[in-house]
């Protein structure tokens, strides 16, 4: 057993191999230029046909105006999931189905408006001759619709009026004809369900923030109509600003709410009081009061006056305490605090809105199980509990100070009993209005607080750039599609070309044959067109008889032995490969140096030699092996070569292994090596019969036939595994039946590594397969291989 390491060719193998695919691209150039050719006009066939794509953009500043204490700044320096992350909030806002349902019903975005143009269709908005209004359902699309004039359209070849309600078989519009736009042939109109369209348009938009130290916001759309992704941008700001002022203004309309509800009731009851006065001094005659009454109704409305609003101040701490007790979470503002002017309960009422509100936007984009929902939560509810412990501070301050005044009116009251009757019971009437009034004048002066904070509030948005359309496309890029289309072109016939390397299963390289076999090449014999199988002649010139010739020299190199008689065995894997050719041909080389030369016709299953040599086959090596025949019977001459015969193989006999093993085969070349120079046997294949290897041990050189673009490369590891093994005396190749026209020249390395011009046709019509020189048509596979150089 053959224990040596497998051969290591290190790189040598890898250049030749890509310097063979460079070559083969090199001389197959026309086929890159076509494929360059072909996926440009692609590129530009597509672009033609393909709607570009624009970007629009706006840019948009996310303003934090919340304040916050010192204390609090620091707690939400420690925690990482703090809901001022106004930037992150804001943006998923942006990029809600809500907000994105509001810009297309008002924009109208689930209708498509498609002109057919010259080459491709084009989407239009702002330049649509038409809008359609939706009705009622169910619609169907796409349909197209004929603007006939400016009162008239027409789908399906039926007329509907403009600007009416129009029953039609994809549903109930309202079409109305723009009369400032240009009248086309005919628009396709395509309805979009508004769920679809809205998922659509949110998908889409994309929210970037620059940088993240800032909360600048990039909103990007792409649109193959410019001017509907601006009107989009524009109206999705627009209803951003106005849902933010919607959530500013709840605190405000809730307090203004409370106020106009305690005016109407003070202005009846003021009403009623002015009234009584009226009708009292009528009927009692009183028209003034004394001074000491003007000075008890004084300090009556001072002290009702300073009770009122620690009244108002008590009720609203009942509110705030409700509020504190409630277990409401979504849209649960802080009531109403008019009244309360202390410091501490306003600011910790602020923070607590602000958490509300914080809440109810994050809730929007964000699960109610939550980090960030529980985190603001868990503030929300210790802000109660603040607001709590200053209720009950407050409240004992507001009962001390409602105590103290009820006491003072007590006083009052005793006082005024001294008046007399009548003027006791203006006094009364008087005191009623002064309190009423006053209390008026009191929530007239919040309103207008309230209202002016109102008016007064502002987005906390605001627009650095506004929408604008790039005036070049995104998609598709002109020159990626040409730069693509161009690589394309090269690749594609790069791609072919190594695919038909890799899967030809032929030997097409003698690299190939070097790097398997590590065996020495004896001689090299191109594929020609011949007049007759023996080309050998003293007169030829041709490359081929060049080459054989060369390999009549190549044969002296190889003999070890000093012997009088060389026996020389042509053999090869399979049938086809041209071992009778070369026999033959090698022969007659010989011969014509005055050597005596006998090529024997040992391949007795296919025999071709008698045939090319129209010898009759009636007695030959068979007949004599059996001893039927002498050597003189059967050893005939070859016409024109004096010092040239040939046994053939004579009569086909059943067991020919066994009579090549036979003492009368050793006899046959025995006598023949002491009349011969060179006894030439031409062989069955190897690969398929074992006659050549019985025949290994009477050779002095034996010549292994690989056939260029014939022999599977699957042989090439049995030829190394019976040179490896010994298995043939000085075993050497030659590669035959080489393709050496112009297509070949560089692609396989045969022709001008050793200097010859070929320029012959790629057809050999005799080897072992075909006696004549009409060649059958090759399949269809080999054909294209020849074609594209392989």
């Amino acid at each position: 057993m053959d224990t040596s390491p497998a051969p290591n060719f290190g790189n040598e193998a890898t250049k030749e191999y890509y310097k063979f695919l460079l070559t083969r691209y090199y001389k197959n150039w026309y086929w890159f230029v076509i494929s360059v050719a072909l996926g440009l006009t692609i590129s530009y066939i597509y672009l033609q046909l393909k709607n570009p794509i624009y970007q629009i953009q706006a840019s948009v500043l996310v303003k934090d105006d919340q304040t916050t204490t010192d204390k609090q700044n620091i707690l939400e320096e420690l925690n990482m999931f703090s809901p001022r992350k106004v930037v992150e909030n804001e943006i998923e806002i942006f990029r809600s189905k809500s907000l994105a349902g509001k810009v297309v019903s008002d924009l109208g975005l689930d209708i498509k408006y498609i002109i057919k143009g010259k080459v491709r269709e084009q989407e239009v908005y702002r330049d649509s001759p038409i809008i359609v209004k939706k009705i009622n359902g169910p619609y169907k699309s796409p349909f197209e619709v004929r603007v006939l004039s400016q009162k008239f359209v027409s789908i399906d070849d039926k007329q509907y009026p403009v600007s009416e309600i129009i029953d039609t078989p994809y549903g109930h519009f309202q079409i109305v004809v723009k009369p400032e736009k240009p009248i086309y042939s005919a628009v396709q109109i395509n309805l979009l369900s508004t769920e679809d369209a809205v998922q659509s348009y949110a998908g889409s938009l994309k929210v970037r923030q620059p940088l993240l130290s800032s909360s600048v916001l990039n909103l990007i759309v792409e649109s193959s109509v410019p001017d509907k992704g601006v009107a989009y941008l524009d109206r999705l700001i627009y209803f951003y600003e106005l849902a933010s002022l919607e959530d500013k203004n709840k605190v405000a309309a809730n307090t203004l709410k409370f106020i106009d509800d305690r005016l109407k009731i003070i202005a009846r009851d003021l009403t009623r009081v002015e009234q009584t006065i009226q009708n009292f001094k009528t009927v009692s005659g009183i028209i003034d009061l004394s001074t000491e009454s003007e000075f008890f109704l004084t300090k009556a409305k001072e002290t009702d006056t300073q009770l009122n609003q620690v009244n108002i101040q008590l009720g609203a701490l009942r509110e705030l305490e409700k509020y504190v007790q409630s277990k409401q979470r979504q849209g649960s503002l802080v009531p109403a605090t008019v009244g309360i002017e202390d410091p501490t309960m306003l600011n910790l009422i602020r923070q607590a809105n602000e958490l509300e509100l914080q809440r109810e936007k994050i809730s929007k984009t964000l699960p109610e199980t939550s980090t960030a929902v529980e985190v603001l939560d868990n503030q929300i509810q210790a802000t109660k509990i603040n607001i709590a412990d200053n209720i009950q501070s407050l409240r004992k301050i507001f009962s001390s100070t409602q105590e103290k005044l009820v006491a003072s009116n007590r006083k009052l009251e005793s006082a005024i009993r001294s008046v007399p009757a009548k003027e006791r019971a203006l006094l009364d009437i008087s005191r009623q209005q002064s309190i009423k009034g006053n209390l008026y004048t009191y929530l007239l002066q919040k309103r207008e607080e309230t209202a002016l904070s109102y008016a007064s509030a502002v987005s906390n948005l605001r627009v650095i750039d506004p929408p604008i359309a790039d005036l070049t496309p995104i998609k598709p890029v002109r020159r990626t599609a040409q730069l693509f289309g161009f690589f394309i072109g090269l690749l594609l016939p790069t791609i072919i070309f190594w695919l038909l390397d890799f899967f030809n299963n032929k030997v097409s390289r003698k690299s190939q044959i070097e790097e398997t076999t590590r065996m020495p090449i004896i001689g090299e014999v191109i594929q020609a067109v011949i007049k007759s199988p023996l080309e050998i002649s003293p007169r030829s010139r041709s490359v081929l008889s060049e080459q054989i010739r060369a390999l009549r020299t190549n044969i002296q190199f190889f003999s070890t032995e000093e012997t009088t008689c060389q026996t020389i065995l042509v053999t090869s894997s399979i049938s086809g490969e041209g071992k009778s050719f070369i026999s033959l041909n090698l022969g007659a080389s010989l011969a014509i140096t005055d050597r005596q030369v006998v090529l024997l016709e040992l391949d007795m299953r296919r025999p071709k030699l008698h045939k090319y040599l129209s010898i009759k086959s009636t007695k030959g090596l068979s007949t004599y092996l059996v001893g039927n025949a002498t050597l003189d019977e059967i050893i005939k001459p070859i016409e024109g070569y004096p010092n040239y015969f040939f046994i053939p193989c004579g009569p086909l006999p059943p067991n020919p292994s066994e009579l090549f093993a036979s003492e009368r085969m050793k006899k046959l070349l025995s006598d023949l090596q002491e009349s011969f120079d060179f006894i030439i046997a031409d062989t069955p294949p190897i690969g398929l019969v074992s006659d050549a290897q019985v025949l290994a041990r009477y050779a002095t050189l034996t010549i292994y036939i690989v056939r260029h673009l014939f022999t599977p490369k699957a042989y090439l590891k049995n030829i190394s595994s019976l040179y490896q093994d010994k298995r043939f005396i000085n075993l050497a190749l030659l590669i035959n039946g080489i393709v050496a026209s112009k297509e070949y020249e560089y692609n396989y390395g045969y022709g001008s590594e050793y200097g010859y011009g070929y320029a012959y046709s790629s057809r050999n019509e005799y080897h072992e397969e075909s006696e004549l020189p009409i060649r059958k048509k090759k399949p269809w596979l080999v054909r294209i291989r020849s074609f594209v150089g392989l």
